[in-house]
């Protein structure tokens, strides 16, 4: 789906920048150009970013420091 008409961003060009690094909206404008022009699309925008920063998260591994795993055997 198209979230910026003005820059013809898509939801899989912010799920992309997220991959690239991105985590901020800041970030986003400056990449993508998403909200720079009328604006319209900021909440929009905004939300697929939440939304890919969670589905990156949720696929990281959760895997603990050796000495935190230490700690908690204490």
């Amino acid at each position: 789906m198209y979230v910026c008409v003005c820059n013809a961003v898509t939801e899989r060009h912010i799920h992309d920048a997220v991959e690239r690094g991105v985590r901020r909206m800041r970030e986003l404008r400056d990449h993508l150009g998403v909200a720079a022009d009328c604006g319209r699309c900021a909440s929009c925008a905004h939300a697929c970013l939440k939304s890919a920063l969670g589905s990156q998260a949720a696929s990281v591994p959760q895997t603990f420091p050796a000495a935190f795993s230490l700690m908690e055997a204490r």
